[in-house]
């Protein structure tokens, strides 16, 4: 019995006390997510080809959302196709992604006349029959980054706006995030976007810093911060159980609710382009 007691302390100390939980696993281990990784599909880019889009991010971010979740149509079936649609039927004015989300489903020009508006007739309305807003949200308040990872986690497609805090803000498209864990607390390090005006067919990634309350971008987008997220939940694509639906042939969760950001839209000066 002795030696076995001292053969058991010879091993705790060669070997340590085994940790309890998982906080001290990840501790200053960088972590990647990216939500395709856990839904499916891959990321989206529509991108600005100087012919009559120069004002619309929010056209380009709303087709990667579109195009990943699935809401795309046996014509529009491509992000490409999906922007192109929106070129063809909007004026090339800044806007806001939402309002493209809810063109998609009913066809409805933007409120705002000083902004992008439907000048074509005869487009979106591909899903009439369901409600835009049982599967919007967005906000522009609290963590914004806390509240973009657990919407990624529930099957959200997430744009995201940044602003320069002046008269600038632009759309972007979130795929995914880096972060560790210091001290047994989540901090993100970087977000994995795709960018309408960046040139280049694929991920970027992006610095991020949290100062002043606020998450700031890092690199090319420095002094930028993320001011408000637009999300789309998926349909029923990747095997998640969720209602489906059939497209018609074509011719704020967590801090806010989309009926939070239909106002708050209202009240925000700056569009997105």
């Amino acid at each position: 019995m002795n030696r076995l007691i001292i053969f058991l302390w010879a091993a705790i100390l060669v070997f340590g006390i085994p940790a309890t939980g998982n906080c001290l696993m990840a501790v200053n281990a960088n972590v990647t997510y990216l939500i395709y990784n856990q839904w499916g599909g891959t990321w989206q880019d529509a991108n600005k080809n100087g012919q009559d889009d120069s004002l619309m991010c929010w056209a380009a971010a709303a087709s990667n959302v579109l195009a990943w979740g699935g809401w795309g149509t046996t014509t529009y079936n491509t992000t490409d196709k999906i922007f192109q649609h929106f070129k063809d039927h909007w004026t090339n004015k800044g806007g806001y992604t939402w309002i493209g989300y809810e063109y998609w489903f009913d066809g409805l020009s933007s409120p705002y006349s000083t902004m992008s508006v439907v000048d074509v007739p005869g487009g979106g309305n591909f899903y009439p029959t369901l409600n835009f807003l049982d599967y919007y949200t967005g906000s522009n308040r609290g963590n914004l980054m806390s509240a973009v990872d657990a919407l990624m986690h529930q099957g959200y497609g997430v744009e995201i706006t940044i602003s320069n805090g002046g008269a600038y803000s632009h759309a972007i498209t979130a795929w995914g995030f880096d972060y560790i864990y210091l001290n047994g607390i989540q901090q993100y390090t970087t977000i994995y976007v795709t960018d309408s005006d960046d040139g280049v067919l694929g991920l970027r990634r992006y610095p991020l810093i949290w100062q002043d309350d606020k998450w700031y971008l890092g690199g090319t987008y420095s002094g930028w911060r993320i001011a408000n997220y637009q999300a789309l939940e998926y349909l029923n694509i990747y095997g998640s159980g969720m209602a489906t639906a059939t497209p018609l042939p074509g011719s704020w969760l967590l801090v806010g609710t989309g009926f939070f950001t239909l106002i708050w839209a209202r009240r925000k000066k700056g569009a997105q382009g």
